[in-house]
């Protein structure tokens, strides 16, 4: 009896998975196929899961309206750089409270993670004002600058990720006299490639995400990116229900971070695989 109620529990938790999953997934495959079907036949018939009549029209009607493909290369251009900018300060920033003493460490850095607390919203206005007076308005530096300093989980995690390397292999260089500078590039980089790459897949997602920010600072058409001109799209087209171009667009928006995640999701797996319980 508790094995049949142990098996129709399992039952019942992977019934609710798997309605969880479609009810995730659906406005996802809708999408896709919205974007390849016609836009006067997306809305007369019923739901489906498969274009009918595929067509790339979609794409070029979206392009023709919209600079989508200046929207795409200024999201890449902007999530890159803010990418960089993130790791640049905060591998070091890991490697120097993960290996290093020096006084006031621990100070420091529980001041960098109660920054992890403070909400950033509540940043946006007096960091408009600077960049106003600072005539960055409409610029991409605009976009960037103000979207690199919130690394607190950044040091956090490669903190952790020192951390977890042998003192030994640090002795070791030291020994050899090996500096600070070479055991950083040298050892300790080397080491932690996975978690490099784990935060620049999160950190490259949440850039190409910004919306509030880019449309404070970004007023010029050209200058958007694809979350903002989406927003734009769709509030141009929302009269016209030109549903096909903007479920392209939006299609277009998901391809470079997924094709991200799938070439780092190796590195993603070493990066947590320390983490995980082998029970």
């Amino acid at each position: 009896m508790n094995n049949f109620g142990s098996k129709l529990h399992r039952l019942l938790l992977h019934i609710a998975l798997l309605a969880i999953c479609i009810v995730t997934v659906f406005p996802l495959v809708w999408m896709v196929s919205a974007a390849f079907t016609p836009n006067d036949i997306i809305m007369s018939k019923s739901v489906r899961l498969w274009p009918e009549d595929p067509t790339l029209s979609n794409f070029t009607v979206a392009a023709s309206r919209h600079p989508i493909w200046m929207w795409l290369w200024n999201s890449l251009l902007t999530a890159t750089l803010i990418t960089v900018g993130k790791l640049i300060l905060a591998v070091p920033a890991g490697f120097a409270f993960g290996r290093l003493e020096f006084p006031g460490r621990q100070t420091l850095f529980w001041f960098v993670i109660a920054t992890m607390s403070f909400p950033s919203v509540l940043a946006i206005i007096p960091t408009y004002i600077a960049v106003v007076k600072l005539q960055a308005f409409n610029t991409y530096g605009a976009m960037i600058i103000p979207s690199i300093p919130y690394i607190g989980f950044y040091v956090f995690y490669m903190r952790q990720a020192f951390r977890s390397l042998p003192a030994s292999i640090f002795e070791a260089a030291r020994m050899d006299g090996s500096g600070l500078g070479r055991q950083f590039i040298e050892i300790g980089l080397p080491n932690v490639i996975p978690a490099i790459a784990a935060l620049s897949v999160i950190s490259f997602m949440g850039a190409w995400n910004i919306y509030l920010w880019g449309q404070l600072v970004l007023d010029d058409a050209f200058k958007k990116t694809l979350t903002t001109g989406i927003a734009s799209f769709a509030d141009l087209e929302g009269a016209d229900r030109a549903w096909g171009p903007l479920m392209a667009t939006s299609l277009l928006s998901i391809v470079p971070v997924l094709l991200i995640f799938l070439l780092a999701q190796r590195f993603i797996v070493d990066a947590l695989a320390p983490g995980i319980d082998d029970r």
